[in-house]
């Protein structure tokens, strides 16, 4: 069938090279090449974590002779401008930073130059590769060949403010049922007039669509007919399943909630939600792991001390299935830097280098980072981190040629249904119908 993708990582370098789990000190001096007056370019999300990889690419500079330029963009931008380069063979940017769930289009456009050679090239100890955690990992992959690296993998879990929830005496929710009480009652509590109970993803785009596919596993539901956790085959049957009766009824769940949101949270977004809990507006917030830190923070955050984390919670008679994203740095096809730009990737990826940007503020994305003592005292919630990464499941939204438009135009009926444009059953069926339609232009379905 036109359009399906193996996705099976058993022949990737993934597997050539998972010969250790940690690796030991690396002279970098003698491993990373001589890339004086180099000026190499990298194209990266304006996630919090990239103020974590300007605080230790000046060790590169150091070792390599090469200057290392670093610029951020919004998430859509991001897209536009990748996409648009590529288009033109554009060799502005040496290393990109590519959403996992772009990987099929990016690799079908030629925008990436495949990793899995270069990688079995290497010392199995310096990449360790059988260090990433599974979830996040298969996402570097498309066409059964890793193309890029698996290096900033978020993770979903519940944040909620620990001070409001001891105070009320309440548990925290494990169950949809549980979450929509517990937003209601700080919703409606006369104790903090000024704090809602749940933000979530609500505008209207990409935000809405990505947050459907966020939840709908732990709705018990699936996005497409053979994607559902433990799949041996994500895509072998992608007929939509956007307006199943778990599906409206999730969506019938999130129109619920918007009445326990912040003022104008139909239009929530990644930093809407994220400041407006960094800022004590709310009780409660399902959030990518990347944000955490910036909780932390005594600069910014009004929480600081009063907040924890906990697994992504589930319908009742379902189980939590946390959501996996995040990151993958590849080299762009067009680039003229390719081997200072290999470099870059092998010394940012090693497990030493990974630790640091991890007690920096970035997200970990290996098994030994999640596991370090170090990094858990740093990051006391870690443990609930890896715990949630296990339970994840890595084909969580779509990861082919059409992603974007499919999200977006998911995301466009979404938000119809939680502003009362439409009811959730009148506004999945017509996402359902636009998706359809797409899929079989693209030759995915019959």
């Amino acid at each position: 069938m036109k359009g399906r993708k193996s996705l099976k990582i058993a022949t990737s370098a993934i597997a050539l090279a998972a010969l250790a789990t940690t690796a030991g000190a690396v002279d970098w001096s003698t491993e990373l090449g001589d890339h004086s007056g180099v000026d190499l370019r990298v194209q990266v999300i304006q996630d919090p974590f990239i103020d974590s990889l300007k605080e230790i690419s000046p060790t590169f500079e150091g070792v390599t002779g090469a200057s290392v330029t670093i610029e951020g963009f919004g998430y859509d931008p991001l897209h536009e401008k990748q996409i648009l380069g590529c288009s033109q063979s554009d060799d502005q940017y040496d290393v990109l930073f590519v959403d996992g769930i772009w990987i099929g289009e990016f690799v079908e456009a030629g925008c990436v130059e495949p990793v899995e050679d270069r990688v079995a090239a290497e010392d199995p100890e310096i990449m360790a590769m059988d260090d990433y955690i599974e979830s996040f990992a298969g996402q570097a992959v498309w066409e059964g060949k890793l193309q890029c690296l698996p290096i900033a993998g978020y993770w979903h879990m519940l944040h909620y403010r620990t001070d409001l929830f001891e105070e009320a005496g309440l548990e925290v929710p494990k169950t949809f049922d549980e979450l929509m009480a517990a937003a209601k009652f700080f919703a409606e509590s006369p104790d903090h007039p000024d704090v809602a109970g749940m933000a979530m993803n609500f505008q209207r785009g990409s935000p809405a669509g990505q947050q459907f596919f966020e939840w709908i596993y732990s709705a018990g539901g699936k996005p497409w007919e053979s994607n559902y956790p433990g799949s041996e085959d994500a895509y072998a049957d992608q007929t939509p399943l956007f307006n199943s009766p778990k599906a409206v009824e999730m969506i019938q769940f999130f129109k619920d909630m918007v009445p326990y949101g912040p003022p104008g949270v139909e239009q929530f977004a990644w930093d809407d939600r994220a400041n407006a809990f960094t800022q004590g507006k709310v009780a409660m917030i399902n959030n990518w792991s990347v944000r955490t830190p910036l909780f932390s923070d005594p600069k910014i955050s009004k929480v600081k001390d009063v907040f924890d984390v906990a697994l992504f919670p589930h319908a009742e008679g379902a189980t939590a299935v946390p959501p996996v994203g995040g990151w993958v740095m590849c080299i762009n096809q067009h680039s003229g830097k390719k081997d200072a730009a290999w470099d870059y990737m092998k010394w940012f990826a090693h497990p030493d280098t990974h630790k640091t940007f991890v007690l920096a503020g970035g997200p970990p994305s290996r098994h030994s980072a999640m596991q370090d003592p170090e990094i858990i005292a740093a990051q006391p919630w870690v443990p609930t981190l890896y715990e949630s990464a296990k339970l994840a499941w890595q084909e969580l939204r779509p990861r082919h040629a059409y992603t974007f438009e499919m999200i977006d135009a998911l995301g466009f009926e979404v938000n119809r249904a939680i502003t009362g444009e439409a009811t959730p059953q009148e506004a999945m069926d017509a996402a359902n119908e636009t998706i359809t339609r797409m899929l079989k232009r693209a030759g995915y379905i019959e």
